[in-house]
């Protein structure tokens, strides 16, 4: 199994990783905003932010099978 494969895996589950960790991320971002230590609140809400990006991205282009073969005709 080389990194290529690896990586289109993770591509083609990306609602699998990206929903828990964006549940995750804003519960810590909410904690740390109560706490008053608003930079790790930012850095949870710009990893939220970030794993919901790539949920939209993974439903506009089309789901599992549609995104591996836009990933591997954009590097090829």
């Amino acid at each position: 199994m080389n990194i290529l494969d690896i990586t289109l895996f993770v591509i083609k589950y990306i609602p699998f990783w990206s929903v828990p960790m964006i549940l995750i991320s804003l519960h810590f971002a909410y904690l740390y905003w109560l706490k008053d230590f608003r930079e790790m609140a930012y850095a949870w809400g710009l990893i939220s932010l970030f794993c919901l990006t790539f949920l939209v991205a993974y439903f506009f282009i089309g789901g599992p099978d549609q995104i591996i073969q836009t990933i591997t005709h954009t590097f090829k």
